[in-house]
């Protein structure tokens, strides 16, 4: 009994230790809040806008070692959501009237306060089709400048701006027209920090502010030089911006060095949106209490999931105002639910996740989509202590979960029924406290057969994992035979649900809906456009009235009340 106490109490100090240790920033940099706001725009091309991130950058590098008092913000006037945020950062700094520059007055400015100290030579690759695909004549020249312009306090130049740069009295600090990121990277990395790194085309502009804030590594499509920098990054951290050419390849490889990607490509002014989030009382988000749902009654129930929430650049972007999406949920009859990325957002952007609280209701449900996109079954596998990153991140992720209201985990894998995923989900039952369950689709195909696996908590509570059984999803072949237009979808679960009554059983399923399949072409969806919510309206009417729409909270609970009845009394007696 004595050496047993001693043990426990062991435990108990490992943990809390481990607990302690977690300063709640989910691996992402640490930005101080200023003091006021300049306003500049984006600038009149891709030259200019790689300029103006670099004086934001620089900016929020002086703030944070407090040698200046200001940040930047870029002007991107033509989206809703950031003006709502700027509304908002203005107000709680107590700013009435923002300091307005042109570009050229801003470089002046920045020298004047000894933000920049001059300039990083860079040559613009070439504008392609497609950014994100790979090429073979890649100038990589802007992604080693952006490292060094963190680095040296030098700002972005490209070849056709250097005459203006020299006329307002900038130096060269360095030339970067023939240094390759392989080069730069081993130069520098152990001046770096290696909380993150970036991963972007070299003409992309979106996130570079934020990259020379914090002084990360970026990458782009180099396999050789990926697997260096991820493995060089401590893990747990997160991956900004977008991978190019396959999306699996590039997501894998994140997952496997024990990172998460944020798909952050398209956001704007992280670094002042990212300083206010110690400022920002978090709202919680609320889901409908198994004690409001009917148990006795017998009709089959159905959810629809929206796909593709781990992705930040979308949430952050137009989708709280997007007919299309959550901005379609107010004018709708529809039971969706939807996969969301909340930790980061609580983290980077409180704002927007306050903002789509607000507008929550019990008739669909939000659920935390991987602590950002990441592959379960393959996490870490790249480290030598795969399971304790894996129980670290899932202690990570119940912190916030449990912070932000969040009561369902969902995530993609590679294979779901496959040795390494089944670990994962029972890390993840042991260590994520209070959720009504789990979900899980594939990298592809999204839709399996609506399996359900069960993994044991702490406490000896059977918490359910269930995949997909359905896809709403632009695609018929025969390989996918539970995937198709809503019509088809629709189809399809009213003949299961038939074929289970005529069994004398009824069916608690749940359908995958792809975010970017448009059906115009293929459906004869009522209302435009043919996406995202639409699609679900569609499926959710033609559904027999034997069939009940829910959200995905109240579908899981169904779940345990059905496998696990007495368990799940004993749960709602005595924790609601």
């Amino acid at each position: 009994m004595i050496k047993r106490y001693f043990l426990c109490l062991l435990m108990f100090t490992v943990n809390y230790v481990i607990a302690s240790q977690y300063n709640g920033r989910y691996g992402w940099p640490i930005q101080k809040t200023p003091k006021d706001i300049i306003l500049c725009g984006q600038g009149e091309n891709l030259a200019e806008s790689m300029l103006v991130e670099s004086l934001s950058g620089l900016a929020a590098q002086a703030v944070n070692n407090e040698k200046f008092d200001k940040m930047i913000w870029i002007d991107v006037n033509s989206n809703s959501s950031y003006n709502k945020i700027y509304n908002h950062l203005l107000k709680d700094l107590g700013i009435s009237s923002p300091i307005t520059m042109n570009l050229w007055d801003l470089v002046a400015y920045l020298k004047r306060k000894n933000v920049i100290k001059g300039y990083i030579l860079y040559k613009a690759d070439k504008l392609r089709e497609n950014a994100y695909a790979s090429y073979t004549d890649t100038d990589y020249s802007s992604n080693v400048a952006t490292v060094y312009s963190g680095l040296l306090k030098g700002i972005l130049i490209e070849e056709s701006l250097e005459d203006k740069a020299i006329s307002l009295g900038l130096k060269c600090l360095r030339d970067v027209r023939k240094e390759s990121l392989d080069e730069c990277f081993l130069r520098n990395k152990d001046k770096l920090n290696n909380s993150s790194a970036l991963s972007i085309p070299p003409t992309v502009t979106n996130l570079r502010d934020y990259a020379i804030s914090h002084k990360l590594m970026l990458y782009a499509d180099k396999k050789e030089l990926i697997d260096k920098v991820l493995e060089w990054v401590k893990p747990l951290s997160p991956i900004l911006g977008w991978g190019c050419g396959d999306e699996y390849d590039f997501t894998s490889l994140i997952s496997q060095w024990g990172h998460v990607n944020t798909a952050t490509n398209w956001c704007w002014n992280l670094p002042l949106i990212s300083s206010m989030s110690s400022k920002v009382q978090l709202e919680k988000n609320n889901e409908i209490s198994p004690k409001d749902i009917n148990f006795r009654d017998t009709l089959s129930c159905h959810s629809f999931v929206m796909s593709d929430g781990d992705n930040m650049q979308w949430t952050m972007g137009s989708f709280l105002d997007n007919t299309a999406y959550l901005g379609g949920m107010k004018d709708k009859n529809v039971n969706l639910s939807w996969t969301l990325c909340p930790i980061e957002l609580s983290v980077v952007s409180p704002y927007t996740w306050n903002s789509l609280v607000r507008v929550k209701t019990n008739d669909y449900s939000y659920l935390e989509y991987g602590g950002g996109y990441q592959y379960p079954d393959l996490f870490a596998v790249n480290r030598p202590n795969r399971q304790e990153l894996l129980r670290d991140f899932a202690k990570r992720v119940n912190v916030h979960l449990k912070e932000l209201g969040i009561k369902i985990f969902g995530f993609i894998c590679r294979d779901v029924a496959s040795p390494a995923a089944q670990e994962a989900f029972q890390i993840y039952a042991e260590e994520i406290e209070g959720i009504t369950g789990m979900i899980a689709v594939q990298y592809f195909p999204y839709e399996l057969d609506g399996s359900i696996y069960w993994k044991q908590n702490k406490k000896g509570v059977e918490i359910p994992i269930v995949t997909s059984r359905y896809s709403i999803w632009d695609e018929v072949n025969l390989q996918r035979p539970r995937a198709g237009t809503p019509e088809y979808v629709a189809s399809l679960i009213n003949r299961d649900v038939m074929y289970n009554i005529n069994k004398g059983d009824n069916m608690l399923t749940w359908t995958i809906v792809h975010a970017w399949s448009d059906f115009a072409q293929s459906s004869k969806i009522v209302d435009t456009p043919s996406i995202g919510v639409n699609p679900v309206q569609t499926a959710q009417d033609l559904l027999i009235n034997k069939i009940k729409t829910v959200s995905l909270n109240e579908l899981l609970w169904r779940i345990r009340m059905r496998y696990r009845p007495q368990q799940t009394m004993d749960i709602i007696n005595s924790e609601y």
